[in-house]
């Protein structure tokens, strides 16, 4: 593998490199290989291992790295992260505002108007705000509080002579009453000042540096939606397409273009036909894992091959058109898959038990980081009873690594170009396409019967455990 800076790397890529002799990591769209830095770290090698394979960027930067990190760690970049987004040089420092911070513009200069010998300093934010109200048209202190300080600041003497009186308040009297009305005016233009400049309590009440709390990012493939895991509800049918005999693909619409259906992935829905208006009951209720998931907004899709006997496919399902509605319910099953559930994953499915299977595919192959190895063995009875191969084709091609594909048929195509297997699915079939057991290993079956009971045995005799009765995750064979 090329270790040119230029070189572009897919996330999946990066992941493989997720060991102690072998650490990649990425930071910021860029991708570099720690294996020699581990035991120079500051903060230990353990670190470094813990986030190999993984994007690291947001715990270096909660580390609080000094500047000339990115200098530092230049020398052990590889590359770059495949569509990342363009990242500056600086870590970006974010500084929070307390929620309820309180102005002290105003107490302070009303502290300094209480002073009498300070109405000085108060005359002049008198003066200053005036100027100030002056520019942008805005009374700051009334008319009538300006003409009654010039009515108190100065005394007012009438008469000639020895017999003049004074009128109105003395000298001294006028001084200190000017004060007074100056510090309380003092204090008006002060508050009103203190509205157009923004002063902090205390210059060090904020840190310099702190980081806005991140909420956990919920999986969307788990998160909840529309279905109701006790009552059924109605959805109308929006598409219904033939994709192989007797076998349809259905489109429901939810209430809205951005509702999910909220299915865990391998979880499956009940499908009600008609319901009695008088008990509330149905008829009768199937179960079907749909191919879609929460990446799919606003539609549920499930594929469905209808017998002409079956009570709820043959009689209801077959003969649903577009516009009408159909009942449903859910989540229910034991599984409920996760990145990391085991590092390798054999199926063996046949007919339309391939749905749970191609939905866990769909999963694993969608998700970047996720490096489960999974191989398929898919049975029919003919090439053209084999369901979503189109899809599962393209994620084989697309993901190599997560997907291996080995096809069963009754009889060969006469087309004379089948390259895979013909005949049932036997034990040199499981032993040649499925893992091998191990610890961290699973083998999942769903299919007619017949297949899932003879493949449950002949996993015993290839050293997997007995498959239980109901199937729980934690089983090394589980059954859909």
């Amino acid at each position: 593998m090329s270790t040119s800076a230029d070189t572009e790397y897919s996330a999946k890529e990066v992941a493989l490199h997720k060991e102690g002799t072998d650490a990649w990591m990425t930071i910021h769209g860029e991708v570099y290989d720690v294996t020699k830095y581990l035991h120079d770290h500051p903060g230990g090698a353990d670190v470094l291992v813990e986030a190999a394979g993984m994007d690291a960027s947001e715990a270096f930067d909660n580390a609080g790295h000094s500047e000339d990190a990115f200098e530092i760690m230049e020398q052990y970049r590889v590359g770059k992260l495949k569509g990342a987004k363009k990242f500056g040089a600086q870590p970006v420092k974010v500084t929070l505002q307390p929620p309820q911070e309180k102005k002290v513009a105003a107490s302070r200069s009303l502290a300094v108007s209480k002073s009498v010998a300070a109405s000085a300093i108060a005359a002049g934010a008198i003066g200053g705000l005036c100027y100030a109200a002056s520019l942008s048209n805005r009374e700051i202190i009334p008319q009538a509080v300006l003409q009654h300080l010039k009515s108190l600041a100065a005394p007012i003497v009438k008469g000639t002579g020895s017999s003049s009186q004074r009128q109105g308040l003395g000298f001294f009297e006028g001084i200190l009453a000017a004060s007074a009305v100056f510090a309380v005016a003092g204090t008006m233009a002060s508050h009103e000042f203190s509205k157009m400049v923004d002063f902090h309590a205390n210059i060090f009440a904020n840190p310099t540096h702190m980081r806005m709390p991140k909420s956990p990012r919920p999986d969307p493939l788990l998160v909840r939606g529309w279905l109701h895991p006790s009552q059924y509800q109605s959805l109308p049918l929006i598409e219904k397409v033939l994709v192989a005999p007797n076998v349809y693909r259905f489109v429901f619409e939810l209430p809205n273009p951005q509702a999910v259906a909220g299915l865990p992935i391998g979880q499956h829905v009940s499908i009600a036909g008609p319901i009695d208006e008088k008990t509330g009951k149905a008829s009768v209720s199937r179960s079907y894992t749909p191919v879609s998931n929460n990446s799919d907004k606003g539609v549920l899709e499930l594929v469905i091959r209808c017998y002409p006997d079956g009570q709820l496919t043959g009689g209801y399902l077959a003969g649903l058109e577009v516009g009408d509605e159909v009942a449903f319910r859910g989540p229910k099953g034991a599984m409920r898959y996760r990145p990391g559930l085991c590092r390798k994953i054999g199926m063996v499915a046949g007919g339309t038990g391939i749905t749970p299977m191609y939905q866990l595919i769909r999963a694993i192959c969608e998700n970047e980081r996720d490096l489960t190895e999974v191989s398929l063995v898919y049975a029919n009875r003919s090439e053209a009873d084999m369901l979503l191969r189109a899809e599962l084709e393209a994620f084989a091609r697309r993901y190599p690594k997560n997907l291996k594909l080995h096809y069963l048929v009754d009889e060969a195509p006469a087309h004379g170009k089948w390259a895979h297997g013909v005949g049932r699915v036997n034990k040199d079939v499981m032993a040649k396409h499925l893992p091998a057991p191990a610890a961290d290993t699973k083998i999942m079956l769903c299919g007619p019967p017949g297949m899932v009971k003879g493949a449950s045995a002949t996993l015993v005799e290839l050293g997997f455990e007995k498959a239980a009765a109901t199937s729980k995750m934690s089983d090394q064979v589980f059954v859909f």
